[in-house]
């Protein structure tokens, strides 16, 4: 260099003209400054922790105010996962929602009848809940009027929003008890009284609520990186119920309609780890009623008859979120132009251990549970169409728990990894129904799975389109805790004299695969969310169903061989931090 500048200015001595400027390095101008993006989005994932009932009125059809039944679902604990997202532009306009789905993992119900004394004895039963599930979804478009700060200097907006929501809950009642002192209801007369096995599924009930909302919301920074947000929406509700009372063929598959109000509140407190990327805590609290419609005395001829529906949902939510865009963004990525913005300059690294959590909604598909005779009586009755071949029952509910793995940077693009999870699971369905589709009216069968925990161990296989994101294929072990159970009987007076009743559960380890693919994005150092979908199967579980009770003593022993399928779809979001430990890069590799 220095015999490059002495032979330049010698150059320059004997001629002003000469320049050296050609062999000098190219000056680089520094890049523009990235322009402040009118756009904000942000997305993230939530746990929702909730309880709840569901009470529906049967009224008089010739007498409207006069009550004859009631059903009141009670004690309804729900597990769900959700993802949220909201996008904000700079004029104010604003779109928001969040998709959410789970399971009803416990709660019970109590059908009364006769509730009008003139119309018979009073009875009042109890079933157990088990099995239920819900699924959600809300969408918002609002505007914020209000976008200011406070005299002490804390930004605040306030905007209205219009929007639609959709809640369903799915309820399933096993078992009979008898409240009074009427056991007819539940069990045979005494002195050889026979109770309904928990098994049997007497009465399922599908309740689906389409609201219109109308809203206002709002945030404000309480203290520097924690903000408050509230809001509250009125809604007008239009129902739709289905009843399956499981004996009783000439109504099972009653539909009911109504419509009528109720209201939506909620309210967060975030709190940011980074800039962009935030944990909080949250409540709300939804209410549904509607005056309406039962049609299953349409079926003989009769006039619908009034009914009365209440629903409320109540509890409180864990989320984690990330935003980007605005005018605080240097990546200016809210312009959605390079897809997401980066969550720091340099680049992400992805190898070493890291540990997360994860929520998640299993469903599948109508799955057989078959039913094959193992005695002369079993296969009397299903020649007779008063058994079942099979049954099938649609599968939902919640999966959450935590992860623990390791990656290895192969290359630039490349990741591989070791992972395994473990989690608390209550993914099922039930199905009962007549099993005698001729004239006789009290006939019933049932069938029930239960994926109760989940545990896998898989590899992984990633491609880095960009340093902070990962696309990944996964595969491997699965096992996990399934029980099933089924149940068949007829007769108003269960399992007495010259009628059957089989029932039969199974429960167990069962062990398969699982294959899926995935998607984590880094929003920190060294967190990142991801969203994953995987397929398990766990095989098909074998038990038995024998026969018990006034069929045994009958002479009449109806035994039968179930066989159920365990295979299940999970689409699960998480949040994986990983550990800074000197290792924790892996061994260096040239590229």
């Amino acid at each position: 260099m220095r015999k490059f500048l002495l032979v330049c200015s010698l150059a320059a001595s004997f001629s002003p003209l000469a320049v050296c400027a050609a062999d000098l390095p190219a000056y680089k101008a520094p890049p523009p400054p990235l322009a402040a993006s009118p756009w904000q989005f942000a997305f993230g994932t939530r746990y929702w922790f909730s309880s709840g009932n569901h009470k529906y009125d049967f009224y008089n059809a010739d007498i409207p105010d006069l009550l004859i039944s009631r059903l009141t679902f009670g004690d309804l604990t729900g597990h769900s996962a959700e993802t949220f997202f909201r996008v904000d532009h700079e004029s104010g306009v604003f779109l928001k929602g969040f998709l959410g789905g789970g399971t009803l993992a416990s709660g019970k119900l109590n059908d009364e009848d006769t509730v009008a004394a003139m119309y018979g004895v009073y009875s009042n039963t109890v079933h157990v809940q088990s099995g239920g599930s819900l699924k959600y979804v809300t969408v918002d478009l609002g505007y914020n009027v209000i976008e200011t700060r406070l005299p002490t200097g804390q930004p605040v907006r306030i905007g209205p929003f219009v929007g639609y929501n959709n809640f369903h809950e799915r309820m399933n009642s096993f078992g009979c008890a008898q409240v009074l002192l009427n056991a007819n209801v539940c069990a045979t007369a005494p002195p050889n009284a026979v109770s309904y096995p928990t098994s049997l599924d007497g009465l399922d009930f599908d309740a689906s609520w389409n609201s219109l909302r109308v809203g206002v919301g709002g945030d404000v920074e309480l203290l520097p990186g924690l903000r408050a947000s509230l809001e509250a929406a009125w809604i007008h509700s239009w129902l739709w119920n289905t009843d399956y009372h499981n004996f009783r063929p000439e109504i099972r598959g009653v539909q009911q309609s109504g419509k009528g109000d109720g209201f939506q509140v909620e309210g967060l407190l975030a709190y940011d780890l980074t800039p962009r990327f935030n944990v909080g805590v949250g409540g709300r609290y939804w209410q549904f009623s509607a005056p309406g419609k039962d049609y299953g005395e349409s079926r003989v001829g009769r006039p619908a008859t009034p009914i009365y529906s209440f629903s409320q949902r109540y509890g409180f939510y864990l989320q984690a979120g990330y935003r980007f865009g605005g005018s605080d963004d240097p990546t200016g990525a809210g312009d959605f132009g390079p897809l997401f913005g980066k969550a720091e300059a340099e680049p992400h690294e992805w190898g070493g251990v890291y540990l997360g959590g994860h929520v998640g909604y299993g469903f599948a598909a109508a799955k057989d549970t078959t039913l094959g005779a193992r005695s002369p009586e079993a296969a009397i009755l299903q020649t007779d169409a008063r058994a079942p071949f099979s049954q099938r029952s649609d599968i939902a509910g919640f999966v959450g728990g935590g992860q623990i793995g390791y990656n290895w940077r192969l290359h630039p693009l490349l990741v591989a990894g070791l992972e395994t999870d473990f989690a608390y699971a209550n993914i099922g369905g039930s199905f009962g129904a007549s099993a005698d589709f001729a004239d006789r009216r009290n006939s019933a069968a049932s069938t029930k799975r239960l994926l109760e925990w989940l545990g896998t161990v898989r590899g992984r296989f990633g491609v880095l389109p960009r340093d902070d994101m990962m696309l990944y294929a996964t595969g491997g072990f699965a096992y996990g805790q399934v029980s099933a159970r089924g149940a068949l009987g007829e007769g108003n007076r269960f399992c007495a004299l010259n009628f059957y009743c089989s029932a039969g559960a199974y429960s167990g380890l069962a062990t398969g695969w699982t294959a899926g693919a995935g998607f984590e994005y880094a929003v920190a150092r060294n967190w990142s969310l991801k969203v994953e979908w995987l397929y398990v199967d766990l095989g098909r579980q074998n038990y038995a169903i024998n026969a018990y009770g006034g069929s045994v003593l009958d002479g009449f022993p109806a035994n039968f061989a179930a066989s159920s399928a365990s295979a299940t779809h999970l689409v699960r979001t998480g949040l994986n931090y990983r550990i800074d430990w000197p290792e924790a890069a892996g061994p260096t590799i040239a590229y």
